[in-house]
């Protein structure tokens, strides 16, 4: 109505001005001096006139226009401007802590962020016989440090067959941040296989598979940081199957066994050590929940669980090549017992060690008996036997290592908040410094380590 209004207002200016111009132009018209105004005022009648044309062809088209459909546009216009102006649908996006976790996630589940956060602060204590210089006085090191640093996201995105896994660390030493895992996996729908590339967790061993953050131990076994880098961290591509039965499996294709930030190149470039790799494992579940798998801790599960697996690695460097392979076993009782037993080898073909060039062959034990009792208690013990082959270490150096560590997990809440001590006893000390584990070089001399430890979890 407002706009009907408006048109009939400019058809009346438009009039008037036309009736003024026209006065004034019989007037000029008698006077012969005027004959340059009098043209002027001529064009600007024509002007006028072709304005109100334009008016009331305006004014007719809004008269053929509803009030309805004029506040129906009005309306169309507003909304289209307001769902410009959003960068996101908020009534689309789900937020909020599930399962002890925190997610962001659309709310037809193809979109998934699950931000997460690990701090372990300890301080550790190790004492050395007789390992000051010429072996005449023992060592004492006590000191504080962050041990872990670690932050990264996982989900899904574009549809819950896609996933993806970023984890970063800070270095305990220099504190530069640097990538740990980065891939992304595929699933077949419908089907058991799944496909991945990226940066991630070789399929080995058991224990190196597991997250650091479900220990019940202050962290992984001396066996695991020598033999296979501690997390296992590989670039490479590989096949999974994966049912949700009682058996699942993967093979992978990668640049070799603790190979990962590195570019293309081949072994000797530097800081590369290997040409490529192979490796795959398989799990056979006698019963219980694979999830309770994830754990190395007995605190939490609810059910007993009887898992058995093996896996293998072939890595080859120049002429040289190593083939570990590995067969361990986890078990959880009703009320809360725990035990986990595992076997480790390493043959190596080609081996050059200072004068000697050859096969050589390498075989590690490690045990570990958990208890979980209450609802913030869990003690432990664990066992590692290594016997390195005669030629790894000169005469001089011991071949045999024992690790003897028994301690307890205190939980506040649960693993997101809990305090761990422990203390490791080698009666023969460490031919291999491991200084994550607090174990430093003290050869065929007694060497004892104390850790306190808490972490925590979002």
């Amino acid at each position: 109505m407002n706009s009907v209004r408006r048109s009939r207002h400019r058809s009346l200016i438009a009039a008037a001005a036309v009736a003024v111009l026209g006065s004034a132009a019989v007037v000029l018209a008698d006077d012969p001096g005027q004959k340059e105004l009098l043209d002027t005022v001529r064009q600007l009648q024509d002007e006028v006139r072709q304005l109100k044309a334009q008016v009331n062809q305006q004014s007719q088209a809004t008269k053929d226009v509803s009030p309805e459909q004029e506040k129906a546009t009005t309306n169309a216009v507003q909304s289209d401007a307001a769902q410009h102006s959003q960068l996101m649908q908020l009534e689309s996006l789900n937020a909020g802590w599930s399962q002890g976790r925190f997610l962001l996630q659309s709310t037809d589940g193809r979109y998934l962020l699950h931000p997460w956060f690990q701090l372990q602060f300890r301080n550790t204590t190790t004492f050395r016989e007789d390992a000051k210089q010429h072996g005449t006085s023992d060592d004492i090191q006590n000191g504080f440090e962050i041990r872990r640093l670690k932050f990264g996201f996982d989900g899904n995105a574009i549809s819950t067959d896609l996933t993806y896994n970023l984890q970063f660390a800070v270095d305990r030493k220099t504190g530069n941040v640097q990538l740990e895992m980065a891939y992304a996996k595929y699933h077949f729908h419908d089907t058991p296989f799944s496909v991945r590339g990226g940066q991630f967790k070789e399929a080995l061993d058991h224990e190196q598979l597991l997250t650091s953050k479900f220990f019940v131990s202050a962290d992984r076994t001396y066996t695991d940081d020598v033999f296979l880098g501690g997390e296992g961290f590989v670039q490479g591509a590989g096949l999974i199957y994966d049912n949700g039965g009682v058996v699942r499996g993967e093979a992978d294709f990668t640049d070799g066994i603790k190979n990962f930030n590195n570019n293309f190149q081949d072994y000797p470039t530097t800081g590369i050590t290997a040409d490529w790799g192979a490796n795959g494992r398989v799990e056979f579940k006698v019963f219980g929940d694979w999830a309770d798998y994830d754990h190395f801790a007995a605190y939490g599960t609810k059910k007993p669980l009887l898992v058995v697996g093996a896996g293998a690695d072939y890595t080859e460097a120049g002429h040289t090549g190593v083939l570990t392979h590995v067969v361990d076993a986890q078990f959880f009782g009703r009320h809360g017992l725990g035990l986990y037993g595992a076997y480790l080898g390493r043959y190596t073909k080609g081996n050059t060690i200072g004068s000697f060039t050859g096969d050589t062959y390498d075989a590690t034990v490690r045990t570990q008996i958990s208890y979980a009792f209450g609802k913030h208690w869990e003690p432990f013990a664990q066992y590692e036997f290594l016997n390195f082959d005669n030629h790894t270490f000169p005469a001089n150096v011991t071949n045999n290592i024992n690790v003897i560590r028994a301690g307890f997990s205190y939980y506040v809440y649960g693993h997101n908040a809990k305090f761990t001590v422990d203390a490791t006893y080698l009666p023969n000390g460490a031919p291999i410094a491991d200084d994550g584990n607090g174990i430093l070089l003290n050869n065929n001399h007694t060497e004892i380590v104390g850790r306190v430890q808490f972490q925590l979890l979002l």
